[in-house]
């Protein structure tokens, strides 16, 4: 049975992997996107791409408002802010009815992308251990993510349309936080059974 130390790693490698992934979609899904909203086909791809760097500038820009406010307050709840932040997001850029409505909600998308890098990485090494190990092999799911974008995107598009590329990994996300919620409630009840023992 997998420990609550590895437990905890093992959601935030995914975190990872989710922040990369929800990133790429819209590079992949905009040629799709363009068409469903009746841009010209040979015009689709160009003419969708602008909508999707707000996304790109927010998820820089914010991150060191991420970082203050997981100091401040608590990187756990910053990662649970996380999963659900930017499960939403992918969820009402899904549903969007207007080429506004999407650029916004790839906007949000950024905002919320931005905080796993300051908040992620800086859980993983504040328990010391092997650093160099830990964030190695963070990377490769950070990197298996923007593998899985076109990847997975490609076979959504394939089998439904492009909202079920951002709505599907958006629920996913969002069960992680309700995934990751129950799991820090359970270490703050073992920490406390834990010390009662003492």
């Amino acid at each position: 049975m997998i420990n609550s130390a590895k437990l905890r790693v093992l959601y935030i490698n995914f975190g990872h992997f989710i922040d990369h992934m929800l990133m790429l979609i819209f590079a992949k899904a905009a040629f799709n996107a363009g068409i469903d909203f009746g841009i010209v086909k040979n015009m689709a791809y160009a003419e969708m791409i602008p909508y999707g760097i707000p996304s790109l500038i927010l998820f820089g820009a914010c991150a060191p408002i991420a970082a203050f406010l997981a100091d401040k307050w608590n990187r756990k709840g910053m990662l649970t802010v996380f999963f659900f932040g930017i499960g939403s997001a992918s969820l009402l850029t899904g549903l969007a009815q207007s080429l506004l409505q999407v650029g916004i909600g790839l906007a949000f998308i950024g905002v919320f992308a931005s905080i796993y890098h300051p908040v992620g990485i800086a859980m993983l090494i504040e328990r010391g251990g092997k650093v160099g190990w830990i964030l190695g092999i963070n990377g490769v799911w950070g990197n298996m993510g923007v593998a899985a974008a076109p990847l997975l995107t490609g076979f959504i598009l394939a089998e439904y349309d492009w909202r079920m590329a951002f709505i599907i990994p958006g629920a996913v996300s969002i069960m992680l936080g309700i995934s990751f919620i129950a799991y820090t409630r359970s270490e703050v009840v073992r920490k406390v059974l834990s010390s009662e023992n003492k």
